[in-house]
């Protein structure tokens, strides 16, 4: 048998080593397109103002992929898949041929039709070049223009301030974060980035990169008018589903999955950023990680279920800790505990539906986030116990005593497995 994995991202990485714990057998062969092994790509926005050395943002070395008999393609692009005869066809002009096939190629960064987009000085940070070019690029510019102020353009910016850039977001939506974060806790997190030094504009829209052939500054839709010779833009992510166009692999947004990876043709899997399930491509590093896993067990011929993680947004920037799991925003809950600190920028906020947790959102810390995602994934109910003028740390307390209450009860491993006496 031989699989192939098109992609060098996290979702390829944690298929070869699910593939590799059910079967040492199973020809495996990677094709990345980049010059690079798989690297850490949620390091590259936080990485920014420390430089970038590419053998630590590794995510295996080399020789993991010799030990585990991986026959890994680098800068090797792959162009075409014929699924009628199993062959996919590389951008040097041969082809090859698989028994089982997972698509784990990823996304791009989406471009915005913004006037002057594609002028020079405008960037977006996706890959390691990217983030190679905008260092040089850094070098030579003073004020530079973040467009998106999610967690990856803040966390760019908090990284170009430190290198003592002058740096201004400009966020379409009314608040920063607005995926992650309530209205209240977007606005702690701005006063956290204005009392660092960055500029930021919300509800209001880039219009125009301003310049002759290199950036000179831009313009909103509000008629803001600004000088940068710098942009930076981080507006999501587009699927590159391109590849599978005309091969009968069914996409909407990415490739549609089903609870095992698999796309409605046999022995086609897709995993990670590339990955649409149930109506939702999730574009998070842990996410990426389990349906790889997934893939590769059902590649190997071991049944295994994804089942959607409780998936959580870490950011460390701005001297502050902070963090946002499930749903945060009004009508997804009927009761919360909040907390706010207001001269110390700390806000803690933990949403409840029928008397489980459903969400959490926190700036100050990000310590608590184990036991809250572990709740949230294990459905617990905590009706009986909970009351609601609990404060959050009364809370936390309550719910880790509860879980380490759990764990003791729980049977060891070994009395699990013997066997019922009849």
């Amino acid at each position: 048998m031989k699989i192939i994995i098109i992609g060098a991202g996290i979702a390829a990485v944690s298929a070869v080593k699910a593939i590799r714990q059910h079967s040492k057998d199973i020809e495996i062969t990677v094709y990345g397109d980049e010059e690079y092994f798989p690297y850490k790509r949620i390091r590259l926005t936080k990485d920014l103002s420390y430089g970038l050395q590419p053998e630590n943002l590794l995510i295996q070395k080399e020789s993991w992929y010799q030990e585990n008999h991986v026959r890994f393609h680098k800068g090797t692009r792959v162009t075409g898949l014929d699924p009628a005869v199993r062959r996919i066809f590389l951008s040097d002009g041969t082809a090859d041929e698989y028994s089982s096939l997972l698509l784990a190629n990823g996304a791009r960064n989406n471009v915005l039709p913004i006037k002057g987009i594609d002028k020079k000085g405008v960037y977006s940070l996706r890959r390691l070049e990217d983030a190679f070019d905008i260092l040089e690029q850094a070098k030579r510019s003073h004020r530079i223009l973040i467009i998106g102020g999610g967690v990856l353009g803040l966390e760019i910016a908090w990284s170009l301030k430190q290198l003592q850039k002058e740096v201004v977001v400009v966020e379409a939506l009314p608040r920063l974060m607005p995926k992650q974060l309530d209205e209240p806790a977007s606005k702690v997190l701005q006063d956290i980035v204005y009392s660092c030094g960055v500029a930021v504009h919300t509800g209001t829209q880039t219009m125009e990169i301003t310049g002759d052939d290199s950036v000179t500054g831009f313009i909103t839709d509000s008629n803001l008018k600004e000088h940068c010779d710098m942009v930076i833009h981080s507006t999501g992510i587009r699927s590159n589903i391109e590849l599978v166009k005309d091969t009968g692999i069914r996409t909407h947004r990415g490739i549609l999955v089903n609870e095992r990876m698999e796309t409605n043709l046999p022995d086609i899997y897709a995993a990670g950023d590339i990955a649409e399930y149930q109506d939702r491509v999730a574009g998070l590093w842990n996410v990426a990680s389990l349906q790889g896993e997934v893939a590769g067990s059902n590649m190997a011929g071991f049944a295994r279920i994804y089942e959607v993680p409780a998936a959580a947004t870490v950011m460390n920037a701005f001297h502050y800790s902070m963090f946002s799991i499930g749903q945060v925003e009004e009508k997804s809950y009927d009761a919360t505990i909040t907390e706010a600190i207001a001269e110390r920028n700390i806000y803690r906020k933990i949403c409840f539906r029928d008397n489980r947790i459903t969400g959490a959102a926190m700036i100050g810390s990000s310590r608590e986030l184990p036991a809250l995602k572990r709740a949230m994934e294990e459905q617990t109910e905590i009706s009986e116990s909970y009351e609601r003028n609990m404060t959050v740390s009364e809370f936390l307390l309550f719910l880790k005593e509860k879980q380490a209450k759990k764990q003791l009860l729980q049977p060891s491993d070994a009395a699990a497995e013997l066997p019922h006496i009849q």
